[in-house]
């Protein structure tokens, strides 16, 4: 998979002349929901922020079989976002929204989700085939970003977009960063990432990573919130614990990222400090660049295969076997229903 990761310039470089199919203006709506699972659902995380920096409409993620019913109404945009365009939580969400009459949006390599797409003539880009969903993020976001741009449903300007690409070509850097981080994180058994509210993808993506990837379970929690609950958890803790701070481009967040480090260092953590450059798409992009390439390696000390993951696979043959009912039940379901 390492040269999935290395080929992250050229892919987001790729999907910004992908052609957008059956575009048209969709520029009164006020709020825009992301639908979509695992290394796709990500991109609608990393959305949800980019937004809230650079334009004025609010963008929501929800990541289920169906959509929230106070989403359910005209003047909501509805990004689906799959690799494969066969994930059954995205594409039932995205039948409800047919149903409802919402405006729609289509990011996919193929599958059902395409397919929708043409039958009902839906916004849509296809994005390259054969790889990995998470190694396909740069491919998934910048697609998205280029559709919600050229639907006139979000303003990000393309420009900006092109500029934050550039971070992924210093590949050298990342790859150095990234054997740091793993040769930190081997030997951790449940590792904790912390970040601040705008930085919350970036822990979660790297959390991802080393789930699927180093197959090393992992916690999560956020400056601010964590200094009202999860900084007391770790008083009766006694074990030996890794964590990974990420910084922040804004200075406050950093001083309360440091306060926290000191008190972790205080009751026996050991520390790394994943610093990272530029505005918020650069650091999405590098940052869950270097999460990519570390877990990997991990796998590869570890003796473990990145590409396997059984426990997915077992869950996609359980829908498989219950898809008419889940189906059925989630279109029937008062509390879901359209």
């Amino acid at each position: 998979m390492f040269e999935q990761y290395a080929n992250w310039y050229s892919f987001a470089l790729e999907a910004l002349n992908y052609k957008a199919e059956n575009v048209r203006s969709f520029k009164d709506v006020k709020r825009v929901i992301v639908v979509g699972m695992g290394g796709s659902g990500i991109v609608g995380d990393m959305l949800s922020v980019i937004a809230q920096v650079f334009t004025r409409i609010p963008v929501y993620v929800y990541k289920d079989f169906y959509l929230p019913r106070n989403f359910i109404d005209k003047d909501t945009f509805v990004l689906a976002v799959s690799y494969s365009g066969n994930t059954l939580e995205t594409i039932t969400s995205t039948l409800q929204a047919i149903r409802a009459g919402m405006p729609i949006g289509i990011v996919a390599s193929g599958g059902e989700l395409i397919d929708i797409a043409k039958r009902s003539v839906i916004p849509y880009i296809i994005v390259k085939q054969g790889l990995v969903p998470r190694s396909a993020l740069p491919l998934l976001l910048v697609a998205s970003i280029k559709l919600l741009y050229s639907c006139e449903v979000l303003p990000i300007p393309m420009h900006i977009i092109e500029e934050a690409i550039q971070r992924l070509r210093n590949t050298e850097r990342a790859f150095t960063i990234a054997s740091q981080l793993a040769e930190f994180l081997v030997s951790s058994r449940l590792p904790l990432i912390v970040s601040t509210t705008r930085f919350a993808p970036l822990a979660i993506r790297l959390k991802n990573e080393l789930n699927e990837n180093a197959k090393k379970p992992a916690k999560v929690e956020i400056v601010p919130e964590l200094f009202h609950n999860d900084i007391v958890g770790w008083e009766g803790e006694k074990s030996v614990n890794y964590a990974v701070v990420i910084d922040s481009d804004v200075s406050y967040e950093n001083l309360l990222l440091d306060f926290y480090a000191e008190y972790l260092r205080s009751i026996g953590f050991s520390l790394f400090n994943l610093r990272l450059e530029g505005n918020i798409i650069e650091r999405y992009l590098e940052g869950s660049l270097i999460a990519g390439l570390a877990s990997v390696r991990i796998a590869h000390i570890l003796s473990f295969d990145p590409l396997q993951t059984k426990g997915i696979a077992m869950y996609k043959n359980f829908l498989k076997k219950y898809r008419e009912k889940i189906v059925e039940a989630v279109f029937n379901t008062k509390s879901t229903a359209v």
